[in-house]
């Protein structure tokens, strides 16, 4: 009888649980209580409603366009710059290290932009304005042995230097002259024009930039002028000569005495002199195996020494001595040039 009760219990929390879970939900607009519109005094504004910031449906002009976002300058080049709301497809030039004079680097780097794409390219007689020949785009259509490759538009440019009076700044300016489309998806709208002007200009400007690089990396590689010469002291004592003024040549001599395996152990600003400890260096057993370039040698024997500069009319006298100050043979003094110019050409330093 007991087993009886419980089974009815069960069964009538299962009965009774349709009623729990399907009572009556409030509806969305139960309790919602309708706001009355302001009451704006006179002389004042009567605030936005909502309607007024919905977004408007787009014209049949602007749905033609479409939505594309307008196309950029982009400044790669490190010579090149873009000012704020030009609306020009036009980027400008700044002289620096790279480009020498700047309105020649131009025109040369405009010839080779167009004849490495063979692609003609006319001047005006004043070299400023340039007329490219048609500039084709294609499409290839098919798959495998039936592909097919399509011209869809071509266009001829007008690309216009103009430089400040002063000559260290000028500006490119990319137009369209001409455009001819071979479909109708081609036919330009809206603003593809100035699209395909900028798209033009970018290229250059990364032609210009690729330039650059190369012409840094030449910079780079380049050894040096050495200007250092055999000559003689304001005492007429032997020493090595350097164009440049006593400053100068003390600041750069530590780099120089790095690939010369001269130890700095003291030194006296005041008097110009260093005093240095030289250790030969004997070549290992890798760098006779690898072929490594090995440090120039000094014709002087391991030791302490003195390098001391002086004044000598417009240059500076370099003179190594031995560790007590005393002046070193002349013709030792003249086997010192050809170590010196090595290290000074490894160091990349002026003397």
């Amino acid at each position: 009888m007991q087993h009886w009760v419980k089974s009815s219990l069960v069964a009538s929390v299962l009965l009774s649980g349709c009623s729990l879970f399907s009572a009556q939900q409030p509806t969305q607009d139960e309790g919602t209580k309708g706001v009355s519109s302001l009451k704006i005094p006179t002389g004042l504004a009567q605030p936005a409603q909502p309607a007024q910031f919905d977004i408007p449906e787009a014209s049949a002009a602007q749905a033609e366009t479409g939505t594309r976002s307008p196309a950029l300058v982009l400044a790669t080049a490190s010579s090149s710059r873009v000012e704020e709301g030009d609306k020009l497809s036009r980027v400008w030039f700044d002289r620096n290290d790279y480009t020498g004079d700047l309105v020649p680097f131009l025109q040369q780097m405009l010839q080779t932009q167009f004849s490495e794409q063979g692609v003609a390219l006319d001047a005006d007689e004043t070299g400023l304005v340039y007329t490219t020949g048609w500039i084709s785009r294609s499409e290839e259509q098919g798959f495998w042995f039936w592909k097919s490759v399509q011209q869809t538009e071509q266009a001829r440019f007008t690309i216009r230097i103009e430089p400040r009076p002063h000559g260290r700044s000028a500006s490119m300016t990319v137009s369209m002259l001409e455009h001819q489309y071979f479909n109708e998806d081609a036919k330009l709208i809206g603003r593809a024009a100035q699209r395909q002007e900028v798209a033009l200009l970018n290229q250059i400007i990364d032609r210009i930039g690729k330039e650059e690089i190369i012409i840094a990396q030449a910079n780079k590689a380049k050894a040096p002028d050495v200007a250092l010469e055999p000559g003689m002291d304001a005492n007429g004592n032997a020493a090595l000569l350097s164009p440049q003024p006593i400053d100068v040549v003390w600041s750069q001599l530590e780099a120089v005495f790095t690939e010369l395996n001269l130890e700095v152990t003291d030194m006296n600003r005041s008097v110009f002199t260093y005093y240095l400890n030289y250790t030969r260096q004997e070549p290992g057993l890798w760098s006779r195996i690898w072929g490594s370039a090995e440090k120039p040698v000094l014709p002087v024997a391991n030791g302490e020494y003195q390098l001391v500069l002086s004044r000598v009319a417009q240059q500076t006298a370099i003179s190594l001595r031995d560790k007590d100050g005393a002046e070193l043979a002349p013709e030792t003094v003249l086997a010192l040039h050809q170590p010196f110019v090595e290290a000074i050409r490894l160091a990349r330093v002026e003397l």
